[in-house]
């Protein structure tokens, strides 16, 4: 999963639990709508028709930028149902790095 977060300075990161990193920062809205349409045609299926494909990546491109809004609006909870903030992103990077 990928969640779209707020840095200290207002720009945007996106946060990816695969990873368990980021993926994005200093990002804009508009990027991060980009961003995700990328990574749904990027993993689309060899199946799926080009129709479909399509349909996904223009879904995609909405819910980032839907995303997006409400986390600038600061009201992530309306986009996600655990939102992590800049400090959850932090703390989990100072773990991994006192891990090692």
């Amino acid at each position: 999963m990928r969640q779209i977060v707020l840095q200290p300075d207002g720009q945007l990161a996106v946060y990816s639990t695969v990873v368990d990193d980021l993926v994005m920062y200093d990002a804009t809205p508009g990027e991060v709508a980009d961003e995700a349409a990328d990574f749904a045609r990027e993993t689309a299926s060899p199946n799926a028709t080009p129709e479909q494909t399509a349909v996904r990546i223009r879904h995609a491109r909405e819910t980032a930028r839907r995303n997006a809004a409400h986390v600038l609006a600061g009201e992530p909870h309306r986009a996600y149902k655990h939102p992590l903030a800049w400090q959850d992103i932090e703390a989990m990077t100072t773990a991994r790095a006192d891990a090692y």
